[in-house]
């Protein structure tokens, strides 16, 4: 590693540091400002912060490491968490409206509007806990990157990368995470899609004896080097039944039930402005993921299983993790490798700073508040948000001792959240009749029978379950919510549903008493064309 190349990375977090305190000096002055950046982001900053969050460490370092030990069967990752902002963008103008209507920026808020304070500290507490997972999962990579670049042992840089995002999120909240994040993805982009592929991808062929790309692809699709096969639904890569129920059904259902998906909501000024920027994520996260997938194939024709893990034919101590930081330092020239590595740690820091924001949230919102006896002020609320912000980045520093593997952290997340809150979730904003007690009831019978399965406390089932519990739970919870649909539909316990109907929208105002300041503002005028469209 060379000077120039370390210098700009010590640059790139001077430069996070700085942003954050001068968005704190300038914007954020209550807890409101700090996590939903004062409901004022655009189409542009929208969609540029989601797909920064997106495109972290999973579709970067874990997508290397996928491609490197899986094949193309790596991509589906990055192909399922993109097709997300494709499936629910009919529906984003009514997620954007019942926020909007309801007043609310969390998960827990979302549901607790209409059922109630448990199922408030329910999804609270889901989403607080998913998402240290989420951090953790980004954290393992950034450390790994910082790792290779200054020669560190692991823990001091996972400390490290720890303190920094800590710092500059605990100063500047969302609004300062998404001004870096335009710096973010634009090196992204540059880095990952334009410069280092077509670079990796000629030298994995002149390593064959040239032949460029064609001749790598001719070589790991067949059984001379590798027993992991392109064939995407190979039984030697994952089989259908794992990519559908571990892969694809977790990333896109939790699109509907994350607190990302709330918070950037609640962030953004009108429908139609969420809606655009939830269609900039696909054009800018597919492409790239895909093509950090194939640079981690190419990986094994340059390296061989040197990095592998154990489990999958590598020496002691393989670390797939390391994929991408060794290609760059090996295969790029001075100055490029440090603009390479700062990519790659934007994408890092990135995700995992959007994350501690949205576990933070979820903590103050819909735990720790309705619990108070007495309601903070903006400076109380302020200081609680980023002492619970400098206690989870803490506490995240556990997660990544427990489990290394990036993308396999994140599914798992991602499928108990989506276990006790997709049903709930799609019943409280379409399901008219949707019961209280059918809802409660399905949020923990949905996660249990997850956590049952994932537990090992089940072992009779057939494998396709043990493999994705998602098969079992999720049917359950339909079942679940029909029962209670059936024995208790009279009952009249169908919640508040002023703010997620638009029948109802015409009949009341929404709950305007908890932010009656924003009537007066360009928000309320718009709506009701907003919503026709």
């Amino acid at each position: 590693m060379q000077a120039i190349d370390v210098a700009i990375i010590m640059a790139y977090f001077a430069m996070l540091i700085v942003v954050g305190f001068v968005v704190a000096k300038k914007f954020v002055k209550t807890g409101e400002d700090a996590s939903m950046a004062g409901h004022k982001l655009g189409v542009f900053l929208g969609g540029i912060g989601k797909t920064a969050n997106s495109a972290g460490g999973s579709s970067s370092v874990g997508g290397t490491s996928w491609g490197y030990q899986l094949g193309i069967a790596g991509a589906w990752y990055a192909f399922a968490e993109g097709m997300t902002y494709v499936i629910y963008l009919p529906i984003i103008k009514r997620i954007w409206t019942a926020l909007y209507r309801t007043r609310t920026g969390s998960a827990g808020q979302f549901f607790g509007y209409r059922w109630g304070p448990g199922a408030r500290l329910y999804a609270g507490l889901i989403n607080a806990v998913c998402y240290m997972a989420f951090v953790g999962a980004q954290i393992i990579a950034t450390a790994t990157v910082i790792q290779v670049l200054l020669g560190w042992t692991y823990m001091t840089s996972l400390l490290v990368s720890t303190g920094i995002i800590i710092v500059y999120c605990t100063a500047g909240g969302l609004r300062a995470i998404v001004l870096t994040d335009v710096i973010q993805v634009a090196l992204i982009i540059i880095g990952l899609m334009f410069i280092m592929p077509p670079i990796v991808f000629k030298k994995a062929g002149d390593a064959l004896g040239g032949g460029g790309f064609g001749a790598v692809w001719e070589t790991l699709k067949g059984d001379g080097m590798t027993t992991f096969m392109t064939n995407l639904g190979a039984p030697g890569v994952f089989g259908w039944p794992y990519i559908i129920g571990a892969i694809i059904l977790p990333c896109i259902l939790i699109g509907g039930v994350a607190q990302a998906a709330f918070q950037y909501q609640s962030s953004i000024e009108s429908a139609d402005k969420a809606f655009k920027s939830f269609l900039m994520v696909p054009f800018l996260y597919i492409p790239v993921s895909i093509l950090v997938v194939m640079m981690g194939m190419c990986a094994l024709i340059l390296y061989g299983v040197q990095l592998m893990p154990e489990a999958y034919g590598g020496p002691p101590g393989g670390d797939p993790n390391m994929v991408l930081p060794t290609l760059i330092q090996d295969l790029l020239p001075t100055g490029l490798v440090g603009l390479l590595l700062a990519a790659i740690l934007s994408a890092t820091m990135s995700t995992s700073s959007t994350c501690l924001i949205c576990s933070t949230t979820c903590l103050t919102e819909d735990v720790i508040k309705p619990l108070l006896k007495k309601k903070l002020d903006d400076k109380g609320s302020l200081k609680l948000f980023r002492i619970c912000m400098v206690c989870i980045g803490i506490a995240t520093i556990s997660v990544t001792l427990w489990a290394t593997d990036i993308i396999t952290l994140l599914t798992t997340a991602y499928s108990a959240a989506a276990a006790g809150l997709f049903v709930p979730f799609m019943c409280t904003l379409f399901m008219r009749r949707a019961t209280k007690p059918g809802i409660y009831a399905t949020m923990l019978i949905g996660l249990a029978i997850y956590g049952a399965v994932s537990f090992g406390w089940m072992p009779f089932l057939p494998d396709v379950i043990l493999s994705a519990p998602l098969y079992l739970s999720l049917p359950v919870s339909v079942v679940c919510m029909t029962i209670f649909w059936f024995a208790t539909k009279d009952s009249g316990k169908h919640g508040r549903l002023d703010g997620y109907f638009p029948d109802e929208w015409e009949k009341s105002p929404g709950n305007w008493e908890k932010h009656p300041e924003l009537l007066d503002g360009p928000g309320p005028a718009r709506l009701p064309s907003e919503v026709s469209a």
